[in-house]
């Protein structure tokens, strides 16, 4: 099945206050797209509408292949989201991390997709470890994980190095580039970096109506 991301005049408000509107995209198998866009311009707010989590205020995204269109737990269950807003549980382990994350998605468990990604993100040595005693690196490793962890038709990742050494950014890059042909990705990020190299398509938010927050 050949999916395909389309996003219709989009728009989003707080409080009578627009943040964006009038975003129009589409995005096909292997596509790469890289948001930018000054504090307050609504980047977070953009992927959250687009994998389901909030609701724009006009405006459609539909996911899916020819005329059939998912619903949005559809476009949920095919979605990998991975945000400095996400939480991790601190008792648990890395691997129980992922463990409890891969059951909230109906997943059998899969200890050999699990190690592996925990092993390209350089995880393994401390995969038994709570998660109470790493780095902010380590722990945003653990995030790409959980959001990479079904192999995601749409993956959205909201400021992906934050808190990344150059050890991190090489293994998410390299995540990146083993990504399915069939997959599609959207980064939000304003690293110049991250925009010259995973910047296949580009869109640069402005600063929303009323100022930004």
């Amino acid at each position: 099945m050949i999916v395909i991301l389309q996003v219709e005049q989009l728009s989003k408000s707080y409080n009578r206050r627009t943040i964006f509107e009038g975003i129009s995209f589409s995005m096909e198998p292997g596509d790469r797209l890289v948001v930018t866009g000054p504090n307050g311009s609504g980047k977070s707010t953009l992927l959250k509408i687009v994998c389901g989590l909030l609701q724009p205020s006009s405006g459609t995204v539909h996911l899916g292949s020819g005329s059939k269109k998912l619903d949005l737990a559809g476009r949920r269950q095919c979605s990998g989201y991975a945000s400095p807003e996400v939480n991790l549980y601190e008792r648990l382990t890395a691997f129980e991390n992922l463990s409890f994350f891969a059951a909230l998605r109906g997943l059998p468990p899969c200890r050999e997709r699990m190690a592996e990604l925990l092993e390209r993100l350089q995880l393994k040595e401390h995969m038994h470890q709570p998660l109470c005693r790493y780095s902010s690196g380590m722990k945003q490793r653990v995030k790409l994980a959980c959001a990479m962890l079904h192999e995601p038709y749409l993956l959205l990742l909201d400021e992906p190095s934050s808190n990344l050494d150059e050890q991190g950014r090489r293994a998410l890059e390299e995540l990146l580039n083993l990504r399915p042909r069939h997959g599609i990705t959207i980064i939000a990020t304003n690293e110049p970096e991250e925009v010259e190299k995973f910047g296949q398509k580009l869109l640069t938010l402005g600063v929303p109506c009323g100022g930004a927050a």
